[in-house]
């Protein structure tokens, strides 16, 4: 879901109130929009010609046009060069009895050597006023000849999307096969043992919660923490029911990547977690989208996480979830220390789908979002996160309702319900009501 579960994250804090949740679903737009106040470098280099060249030394057989002289600008973007490759011509020297030796590009036909983009980074075009460098040609000597230099093109000033980036071929790290058991067309749903009220579920609700669960064919539950009594309480329901768990190190501001909250996350699963009923282990939930952070700094604590997780004897996939949009526009920095691709994809904030037309907006995105990680999409390609509202305000073409959560969890179902964790078993009346009012009428339980 686009937010946050919980702003404090403590693990066996089973009494505890949790009237913190406002954070959760922080953001439900279809296309993510850089965080304000975050400022990032970007370096154009724009050529500027050169004084006119120096007079002609006598008996030189040459004269050359000096090298472009490079100014950069920075402004709070991302950071690009588009410097073509250099030209440095030989120095003349001051004896007039010597002739000087003057560099030959090797072809003056190729393009300049452009870094790629950072991980996830979406290219700026390069302002107009960076236009190719034309140097200023001198009249040759009547009995000299001056060899043309032909400065190298431009760098195109198209808009480019950033090219997925493939993580390193591998074998899986992980137990395939014993992690992932759908029920049919079912597998998975979302679980939150909070009350109306934002407080901690009793041990009775939850058990019944996880049996009804259980009952509806679902053989899997995503937490996205570990608050709440979820290692008293939610873990033990599901070991009586046979369900396995996907597990969730949550990630804001306050529970940062490497941070004592979200340590304290990783220790609980890995000294509470029983190990035979993991399904995946994903650390954040929308963290880029829906929390402004880095996404160089998730990389690194996913890779943390990981080493930890196989160090503790866990088999299980690690990942991490985020919008399609943010999967594009900065998933390859994750490509390399991920097991397997998970995204979330809520149809109804598109606007432009109805509730028939869910199911097939799911697929079409999934797939989408996977080609930036083709090597662990291979391995497994899941949606962590997928609904329709009952109540709220139409979204365009987007209609909330009974009838219409109905439509579309079965339209879902029968696309992706093998892979895809439903959103959600029951309404969160203690968020805040969110785009279109709709942040609070995403149980289905009852209507699936």
């Amino acid at each position: 879901m686009k937010g946050a579960i919980v702003a404090a994250l403590v693990g066996s804090a089973v009494a505890a109130s949790h009237k913190a949740h406002a954070g959760f679903h922080l953001r439900r737009n279809p296309g993510y929009v850089a965080e304000e106040g975050v400022c990032k470098t970007v370096t154009t280099t724009v050529y500027v010609t050169a004084s006119p060249p120096p007079p002609t030394v006598p008996e030189t057989s040459v004269v050359v046009a000096p090298s472009p002289v490079p100014e950069t600008t920075t402004s709070c973007t991302e950071e690009v060069q588009t410097t073509p490759a250099a030209y440095t011509p030989a120095p003349v020297p001051s004896s007039t009895s010597e002739k000087p030796v003057v560099p030959v590009p090797s072809s003056s036909s190729e393009k300049p050597v452009v870094p790629s983009s950072p991980a996830g980074y979406v290219p700026q075009a390069p302002p107009s006023s960076s236009a190719a460098y034309v140097p200023v040609k001198p009249s040759p000597e009547p009995s000299k000849e001056v060899p043309s230099y032909h400065p190298a093109p431009p760098a195109s000033s198209s808009h480019v999307a950033p090219k997925p980036k493939p993580s390193k071929p591998s074998a899986p790290s992980y137990g395939s096969g014993s992690w992932n058991k759908p029920n049919g067309n079912k597998w998975a749903i979302t679980y939150t043992p909070y009350t109306a009220g934002g407080d901690c579920k009793s041990e009775s609700e939850v058990q019944v919660d996880i049996g009804k669960i259980s009952a509806l064919g679902y053989t899997t539950i995503r937490v996205y923490s570990t608050d709440c009594g979820v290692f008293e309480n939610v873990v033990p329901a599901c070991q009586k029911h046979s369900l396995q768990v996907i597990y969730g190190i949550f990630l804001d501001a306050n529970s940062s990547p490497g941070s004592e909250g979200a340590n304290n996350q990783l220790n609980d699963i890995i000294t509470k977690a029983p190990k035979d009923s993991v399904s995946m282990l994903i650390v954040g939930n929308e963290y880029i989208s829906g929390h402004g952070g880095d996404a160089g700094a998730l990389a690194s604590y996913i890779s943390t996480v990981r080493t930890q997780f196989r160090a503790a004897g866990f088999n299980a996939p690690v990942t991490t979830t985020e919008t399609v949009a943010a999967w594009e526009q900065y998933g390859s920095a994750w490509c390399d220390v991920i097991d397997i691709f998970a995204a979330q994809v809520q149809p109804f904030f598109d606007g432009g789908k109805t509730a028939s037309e869910a199911g097939q907006f799911a697929v079409d995105q999934l797939e989408q979002a996977a080609k930036i990680c083709p090597e662990a999409a291979a391995k497994g390609k899941f949606i962590s996160e997928i609904g329709w509202p009952a109540g709220g305000s139409s979204n365009n073409a987007a209609i909330p309702g009974k009838e219409e959560q109905k439509e579309a969890m079965s339209t879902i179902i029968e696309k992706v319900g093998d892979h895809a964790c439903i959103f959600s078993y029951q309404n969160d009346d203690w968020k805040a009501p969110g785009a279109y009012n709709v942040e609070q009428y995403f149980g289905c339980a009852d209507n699936l």
